[in-house]
């Protein structure tokens, strides 16, 4: 097998890509290299991702080896082929949000894809204030189209099934199911940053017996519910994006699970961007206000849109039968809100409770200001934990935030 380094890329890529006519002088980036960045954020820190570019063009080079990159954990290498295929077949359903492929090496677990640098990761967009007025749109059709189109309600039932099973990804899945669901139960390592009050926070959340059947209950959901198949990783560090375009990246995770999956996974991250706005510094009040009604909206379109776009494309191409039954839509909308936050609880919780780095927060110099954004941030998961299932319009656990919000900011 061969191991990519800056000293040999080019010739592999001369020897193995004639597509691709690189021009002297070529510089080779290693994305990801030391500390945490906005590199390592974007697909930088389970794989070797290199940028190659000469004076006209710039490729991304992306290799997976039997370990994780950053924690040596081992994990199947198969991941780099499941990741161009379902490239290869998002890019079919909504090429425009799905960078170019150029090469796929699936003997050495390596492939070539279109350099979208030009565009910037939404995460860090989102710490400097940045409103992106297409993002929510754009991020539901995403969603949208690629469940619906890879899911039983368009495709036959057989070729569903090879899918599903084709995707099986039992490996990397793993890492979601124990990791998301289950990855602080026992644990004693809280963000000792955040103080003691803090501490005796986290830990009365995990001994809390509603919410760790809560826990368990959407985990059962996760596994067992294969409606499509998801992105997976789908947060604001693997979106690429200006005020008008939009391209997703790192979809090694793909597997079947929920519709509202993805959808509750980049809700968490969009809650905890807005915890982190309710309590970093701005230049006017005035300005925090704006950004968090700002990234209200966000919340409020993607779901909204997505229901919008998955509808759309269920009156064009949903089988008959489908379309048929009364109340059937209805019921599914109702489904994926409620799971949405559920899981939008499950994926933040574990993020913000711990030890991890979390760029949401980390850009957050006053350590008091940080602990009460996380401190904001825990207590919405808590609310979510307890009434996901309650849920019957989209308003009601945004209007939840709010009031939560509210109440910390008293603390001030």
């Amino acid at each position: 097998m061969i191991i990519l380094t800056k000293e040999n890329i080019v010739s592999y890529i001369n020897d193995n890509v004639p597509s691709i006519k690189l021009e002297e002088p070529v510089q080779v980036n290693v994305i990801g290299d030391g500390e945490l960045s906005e590199d390592v954020e974007g697909d930088g820190y389970c794989n070797f991702v290199f940028r190659v570019a000469d004076a006209h063009s710039s490729y991304i080079v992306k290799q997976s080896t039997s370990h994780l990159r950053r924690r040596g954990q081992p994990i199947t290498p198969k991941r780099n082929r499941y990741e161009y295929e379902i490239m290869q077949l998002r890019s079919k359903i909504v090429p425009q949000y799905v960078p170019s492929l150029y090469h796929g090496d699936f003997e050495n677990n390596i492939f070539i894809m279109e350099d979208v640098s030009n565009l910037k990761l939404v995460r860090y967009q989102m710490n400097e204030n940045h409103r992106l007025p297409e993002l929510a749109s754009q991020a539901a059709q995403y969603l949208a189209a690629t469940h619906f189109y890879t899911s039983e309600f368009y495709l036959d039932s057989e070729e569903f099934r090879s899918l599903l099973s084709y995707f099986m990804n039992a490996e990397i899945r793993h890492v979601m199911e124990d990791g998301i669901f289950l990855g602080i139960f026992g644990s004693d390592e809280f963000d000792p940053a955040c103080g003691p009050d803090f501490e005796e926070y986290c830990r009365n959340i995990y001994k809390d017996t509603e919410i760790t059947f809560q826990r368990f209950k959407l985990r059962h959901l996760f596994m067992s519910k294969s409606e499509t198949l998801i992105h997976g990783d789908f947060h604001t560090s693997n979106m690429f994006a200006d005020d008008t375009h939009l391209k997703v990246i790192d979809m090694e995770y793909t597997f079947g699970a929920p519709f509202s999956y993805d959808l509750g996974f980049i809700l968490a991250n969009i809650i905890s961007q807005f915890c982190s706005a309710a309590f970093r510094p701005f230049e006017e009040e005035s300005e925090r206000k704006v950004c968090l009604s700002y990234l209200i909206s966000i919340m409020h379109l993607l779901y909204t849109d997505y229901i919008q776009y998955f509808f759309e494309y269920w009156e064009k191409d949903a089988k008959l039968e489908y379309k048929l039954a009364k109340g059937y839509k209805e019921s599914l909308a109702l489904d994926i809100l409620r799971e949405c936050f559920g899981f939008a609880a499950c994926a933040n919780l574990c993020r913000v409770c711990g030890t991890m780095q979390t760029a949401d927060f980390d850009h957050i110099t006053d350590n008091h200001l940080r602990t009460q954004a996380k401190f904001l941030s825990i207590e919405i998961d808590e609310l979510l934990f307890r009434k996901w299932f309650t849920y019957n319009t989209i308003e009601e656990p945004l209007d939840d935030m709010i009031t939560l919000l509210k109440k910390r900011r008293e603390v001030l």
